[in-house]
């Protein structure tokens, strides 16, 4: 590429915004081989800091790899623990985020270093919560 590549875009502003003061929780759901700084997530994090109370915000990171039965349901347990700490007196928003990359050929998700699944499969066995 000779020259660099030109991006078009619009950049607005309101003329009145309202910030909401609502506890928030960021779920960041980051595959094993990544690294997470500098991340989406993790930049929301630090951006939204600026406009709340420190402890209005939660941040929780969780490096997921899902290769064996065993780090399936270790993954599940952690979330559902997480899930009982967290109560929805604690965050009344919840924003997630899953960081990995997709297979060239199929498009899958990778769940692990080296299986992938569909983009279906990735989100219901991230996120689901296993009530007891």
């Amino acid at each position: 590429m000779d020259s660099p590549m030109k991006v078009q875009g619009k950049f607005q502003m309101s003329s009145q915004s309202q910030v909401s003061t609502d506890n928030l929780l960021v779920l960041h759901f980051i595959l094993q081989s990544l690294d997470g700084i500098g991340s989406p997530a993790c930049l929301l994090y630090q951006y939204m800091q600026g406009f709340n109370c420190p402890r209005a915000i939660i941040y929780k990171e969780f490096v997921f790899n899902m290769e064996t039965h065993e780090q399936v349901v270790n993954h599940g347990c952690a979330v559902n623990d997480m899930a009982k700490h967290h109560s929805s007196k604690d965050a009344r928003h919840v924003v997630i985020f899953i960081t990995n990359h997709c297979h060239d050929i199929s498009g899958d998700l990778f769940v692990s270093p080296g299986s992938c699944a569909t983009v279906t499969e990735v989100s219901e066995s991230l996120a689901t919560l296993r009530t007891s």
